[in-house]
């Protein structure tokens, strides 16, 4: 064998090996993370305490005076919003901004808590249109988020493409409303 072929040959199983260094790696990551990056329970929700819904006992015009985060973290909380995460090998946070007429909201999701404020946020995943009475309904009756976005009155704009949308968790969120 010359030193040429011997050359070739020996950079040929060096990347390999490199390559299998790298899928070994990948896997191990990808296991990791399924078994402790991304699990999601309900103490994540609130910090522990038990979440009230903040429609509760009041008439549709009295919640929408007194609408405020609370009722977002509230409304994405119900939709399992606490379940997203950030992409594999990512960190990329699952972001969503909310308009409710001339209000925006946004929520972006940590580590399985629910971070809400007031205005937008940047490159978020998905954008939710709706009304602030609209969503004081779905808080009422959870059964009711469907009929909101399949009769239109809510309505999603996908901002990032699917495979991402899916890799943070979206699949599962965009089932509990459609």
């Amino acid at each position: 064998m010359s030193k040429q072929n011997k050359k070739k040959s020996n950079r040929f199983i060096v990347f390999i090996i490199v390559s299998l260094l790298v899928l070994a790696l990948a896997g191990v990551g990808g296991i990791y993370y399924i078994l402790f990056k991304n699990k999601s329970n309900s103490s994540n929700i609130s910090g522990g305490k038990v979440l009230v819904n903040p429609v509760k006992g009041l008439s549709l015009e009295e919640a929408v005076r007194k609408f405020d985060a609370s009722f977002v973290y509230y409304l994405l909380a119900s939709i399992k919003a606490y379940n997203l995460h950030e992409a594999p090998f990512s960190s990329d946070l699952p972001k969503i901004i909310i308009f409710l007429e001339d209000d925006a909201y946004y929520g972006k999701i940590v580590d399985g808590k629910i971070i809400v404020g007031k205005g937008k946020i940047e490159d978020a995943d998905i954008i939710i249109y709706s009304s602030k009475e609209e969503v004081i309904k779905i808080m009422q009756d959870r059964n009711y988020v469907k009929q909101s976005f399949s009769e239109g009155l809510s309505k999603i704009e996908l901002k990032s493409d699917k495979l991402e949308l899916y890799s943070k968790g979206y699949l599962d969120l965009y089932e509990e409303i459609n």
